[in-house]
């Protein structure tokens, strides 16, 4: 008899709609690198229109890198205007890379767009540098705080959020940027950089001759 009713509830509860997964912290994002190839995304390009194609960019298992052969920025091919960037980003020694941010797909975007700064902080060619030429920072305008990187060849976690005029870095959990767009009010940066004010653009990777690998892009609209 009790054996009957074990199977009796059994078949109620399969009957039963399933619960709904919990919201994962990834709920909402889009992955815009498939890990196969480079669909989705362009080259920027020169200032006589043409695509800068070249090996400045390689794709294996899952990871996509910027090499040591030569430079290029890597868009994707969609823009965005608000949003939030989460990525994984490995450096080797003395690396150098960026974050493109409303960029269009000609001209240097640390300039035309917003560049977020991908440094080898504890790097021996970097001990001099600006404060706000530091990992994450918005290149050459706002600073961001340091100390967050993992050791070199190791995974990190980085989110970038820009929501209007506010734009904030967070590195493996602790946030090195927070500010508004607005609060720069130096006549010669903002003439120097107009893309402070783009309100969309696209997403840009841009290597800048140095080993950098990029894994999990996803991105979502606000």
């Amino acid at each position: 008899m009790m054996t009957r009713i074990l199977a009796a509830a059994l078949v109620a509860a399969s009957c039963l709609p399933a619960r709904a997964q919990d919201p994962t912290p990834d709920a909402g994002f889009t992955p815009i690198f498939n890990g196969k190839d480079l669909t989705g995304w362009v080259y920027g390009r020169k200032a006589n229109g043409e695509h800068k194609m070249g090996a400045g960019y390689a794709v294996e298992h899952g990871v996509l890198s910027s090499t040591v052969k030569d430079g290029g920025y890597l868009y994707t091919e969609k823009e965005y205007a608000d949003f939030t960037f989460r990525f994984e980003f490995r450096l080797t020694a003395n690396a150098k890379s960026g974050i493109g941010l409303r960029a269009p797909l000609e001209g240097d975007p640390a300039y035309v767009g917003l560049e977020i700064q991908v440094l080898d902080d504890s790097g021996s060619e970097f001990r001099n540098l600006h404060p706000d030429q530091y990992h994450g920072s918005v290149y050459d305008v706002f600073a961001a705080k340091r100390g967050s990187q993992k050791d070199v060849g190791e995974w990190n976690t980085e989110e970038i959020t820009a929501k209007g005029r506010h734009v904030t870095v967070t590195v493996n959990g602790q946030v090195i940027v927070d500010v508004t767009l607005d609060d720069c009010k130096d006549e010669a940066k903002l003439k120097k950089h107009p893309g402070l004010q783009n309100p969309k653009g696209h997403l840009g990777i841009l290597g800048q001759g140095s080993r950098v690998e990029f894994r999990n892009l996803r991105v979502k609209e606000l």
